[in-house]
Order: C-alpha cells, then structure tokens, then sequence
C-alpha cells in the first residue's frame, strides 16, 4: 500500500506540472488537443471539451500537447502564433506550478504543527553520563562545556563535537535553579563514533496561523532550492559522487514508499517537486528550461532561431537526458546489490 501511495504521489507532482502548462496554455488562447499522464499506449481516453484527457501506460512522465509546438501547425491557436512573452508563460507555468504546489504542501504542514526538540529533558538513558549525574525528567539543559544551549539543535551540535570518553561539563536547570554536572560522554550503540549524553528532550508542535505559515513555506522553499542548487552544483564540478548522491525513477519511488510509512511523505512530496521545477529549468532541450533558452535567444536576435539549429540542440538534450536516466538508473541497482541506503547518511 505504501509502494501505491509513493507512486499516487509521484505522479500528482507529474499532473500539477502539465497542468500549470495546459491552463496557461488555454488562457493565452493556445488550443490543447491531448492532456495525458504517462507515455505508450492508452489505457484510458476521454474527451471534455476540445482536449482528449489520456492515461498511458508507463508512468514516467505526461504531456500537454499543444496546437503548432512540434507538429508543424501553423496559424490562429497555435503555440508559434503567440508573442514571444506568451509562450514563455506557458513554458514557465509547469516549474512555477511544482514550486507553487511546494509552498502550499509546506504551509499545510505548517499549520498543522511542526514537531520541535526542546532541550527539556523528557527521559535519562540508564548507565549514561546522564544517569550517573542525577539528571532528571523535567531538568533543562542550559550550556555545554560554556557553550549555551538555547535549544536542542545547540546542544545536539555541541555535543556531536566531542567523541564517546571525553569528558563535558553540562549546566542544568532543575526548578529555576542552576547546577554543574560533569561526566564522560557513552557511544551511541547504531552508531558507536558518535557521542551521547544520554537524554530524550521534550517534543513540542509548533503550529502557525495561514499568513504566518505561508511566510515560513515560502523561506523553507528558498531554503531548500538554494540547497538543491549548491548540490547539482557539486556534482558538476565533482564534490559529490553521482553514483552515492543521485536516485532514479526505483530509488525516488522507494524512498516515497518508505516515506509513507515514516511520516515524512508530505515533507518529501514538496522537496520532489521543487527537485522536478529546478530541473525542468536546466536549459536543455526538452526541458522546460532549453525552450526559456530559445525564446529568449528569439529576443536578442530578433528572429525565431531555426528548426534546423533547435533540432541539433533537441538531439544534444535528449541524449544528455537519456544519459542521466541511465546513469541514476545504474546507481539506484549498485545501492540495492551493494545494501547502500537510497538517501545518503
């Protein structure tokens, strides 16, 4: 069931991009004779208004076919009749829509409540330094070795600084009073390089009302593009192994599985889809971003550039499409026969 709602949820992404394509398509009075999800042969056709709606067998894309942009047709309701600045509407509306569905994935989990570690002490893991100090349910962690510890993402930092034996010194709060303890740091037993204190924080949600939610969105979409930007960066110039850091079509349907049953679906449905608008800007044709490149090549030199020249480039980046996919492909099958986790650690 969570392989079906990973799927379910891939290809809503797929949907809300080829829609933001089609309606603009539509408002600026280009005609769209298919909408269809998928590609290969229809399992399921069916016709509202002048547009044919198509359901396709291999779930790896869609497509909103529109009058005049590579089949050749000429004339009123075309997508080559429009202006310049049209065109670029449309071929803009598919990314915007997937950054547009983000924000709004992100606000709902916003308002929601967002889950947030206090350093309040919520429980002591026995035979730690913890326990060994007399820290108890209820104390509060205030500084680390004099390091303040504001909240618990300070204290986690600090503490992730040391290695398992060193010995701290910790401030705790216990009733409005501040006391120092001291001990060696144990070994996290999943992971024995890393080091512990020993305690479980108080979990809060933090829920915001829509304004202030849609705020928060909007600078964790920055937030997470910036970092998505940086990323592709470090695999271009070779920072980051594509192999260990880049998924495929199994690798993105299994972590969304994966993600149903953890909780963290929503979350990773909006980090996909703002994964799906930068990429579609890369300016490749057929990407969304290789046409931007032609329009915008079209202003500057004052004419359509030819089909002959845009058919050259078509091939360069289809190829250079296709060559991602395998490549993500081969890595997706070496982490599953090597055991490698699909998220790196």
């Amino acid at each position: 069931m969570t392989f079906v709602l990973g799927i379910l949820g891939l290809i809503f992404l797929i949907v809300i991009h080829e829609l933001g394509h089609m309606l603009t398509a539509k408002a600026v009075g280009v005609r769209v004779p298919e909408f269809g999800i998928g590609f290969g042969p229809a399992i399921f056709k069916k016709k509202l208004g002048k547009t044919v709606y198509s359901f396709r067998i291999i779930l790896l894309g869609g497509f909103a076919k529109m009058a005049g942009m590579g089949d050749g047709e000429e004339g009123p309701g075309t997508y080559q009749s429009k202006s310049a600045w049209r065109r670029a509407a449309i071929i803009l509306a598919g990314p915007m829509a997937n950054v547009l569905a983000a924000v709004v994935i992100f606000t709902g989990i916003y308002m929601s409540g967002i889950p947030r570690a206090t350093n309040e002490i919520a429980g002591v893991v026995p035979n730690s330094l913890a326990s060994e100090a007399d820290i108890q349910k209820g104390d509060r962690i205030v500084s680390v070795d004099g390091r303040e510890a504001a909240n618990w993402e300070g204290f986690v930092q600090s503490v992730g600084q040391r290695e398992p034996g060193d010995r701290v010194e910790l401030v705790v709060e216990r009733g409005g009073e501040e006391r120092k303890v001291s001990g060696e740091l144990i070994a996290d037993p999943e992971n024995p390089g890393r080091a512990l204190v020993g305690v479980r924080p108080v979990v809060v949600e933090d829920a915001y009302g829509p304004f202030e939610a849609v705020g928060q969105a909007v600078g964790r979409c920055v937030e997470i593009t910036a970092t998505l930007g940086a990323f592709i960066g470090d695999l271009v110039t070779g920072e980051r192994s594509f192999v260990k850091n880049v998924s495929g079509p199994v690798g993105i349907t299994s972590v969304a599985s994966t993600s149903v049953s953890q909780g963290f679906f929503l979350p990773l449905l909006a980090i996909i889809s703002l994964n799906l608008a930068l990429f579609n800007l890369l300016p490749f044709l057929p990407l969304d971003g290789g046409h931007l490149f032609f329009i915008a090549a079209e202003k500057l030199l004052g004419r359509p550039v030819s089909e002959q020249t845009m058919g050259k480039f078509a091939a360069f980046g289809v190829a250079l499409v296709l060559m991602l996919f395998v490549f993500a492909t081969y890595a997706d099958i070496s982490k599953i026969l090597t055991g490698t986790p699909f998220i790196p650690e």
